[in-house]
């Protein structure tokens, strides 16, 4: 995410950075949603521009290369959002067992809503993108990397020797995020459940 200097204001008062960036952060929210619901092909352009009121030059101005780069800039935006939002639930958790059931629990609540997910739009673009192009499998590749690691580091951060830190962290996130996915396509969120109970015996110490 950007930082903003808040100290440049325009002739008229305004924060002219913040303006620039308020129109590309609508771009970027509504093409999530978008992609979330129709996958990479499935979006046109054209129903993007109507839902945001933006000429075809405004989204080019930001997205130069086009939807390729929107989808690699959208992947971004979307898992440093869900990136924060992890680190909110860690903090609150006494141990990385309630941290991850508390993750569970939040997931099953969004596949009963038929919530946005953004764990579930990384998932369904990460596959497409081994047929879509080199450049968004690498930011798929490159955002996998650091959501596993990030367990790791939430589980070292729990207590959690070294050498145990990884495949744990893998063991987790394949337990939570294939259930997820299977809970998705079931519109039930049982499957999510069950993992809560299994990760006892992934982090139980």
């Amino acid at each position: 995410m950007c930082s903003v200097p808040l100290h440049k204001l325009t002739k008229d008062g305004f924060f002219a950075t913040i303006k620039h960036m308020d129109k590309k952060e609508l771009i970027l929210s509504e093409a999530e949603k978008l992609f979330a619901e129709k996958g990479y092909y499935g979006l046109g352009l054209s129903e993007l521009l109507n839902r945001c009121g933006i000429p075809k030059g405004s989204f080019y101005y930001y997205f130069p290369d086009g939807k390729i780069q929107l989808i690699q800039e959208v992947l971004e935006y979307s898992y440093q959002r869900m990136r924060s939002r992890i680190g909110e639930w860690m903090a609150d958790e006494p141990t990385a067992l309630s941290a991850f059931s508390h993750m569970a629990d939040r997931l099953s609540r969004g596949v009963e809503e038929k919530r946005m997910l953004a764990s579930m739009l990384l998932s369904m673009i990460a596959i497409e993108s081994v047929y879509l192009d080199p450049r968004v499998n690498e930011t798929c590749r490159r955002l996998y990397c650091d959501w596993q690691a990030c367990y790791a580091e939430y589980l070292s951060r729990f207590g959690y020797p070294p050498e145990e830190c990884k495949p744990k962290a893998q063991a987790v996130f394949a337990l939570i995020h294939g259930s997820l996915i299977s809970s998705w396509t079931k519109h039930n969120p049982e499957d999510l459940q069950l993992a809560k109970l299994a990760l006892k015996d992934i982090l139980t110490r």
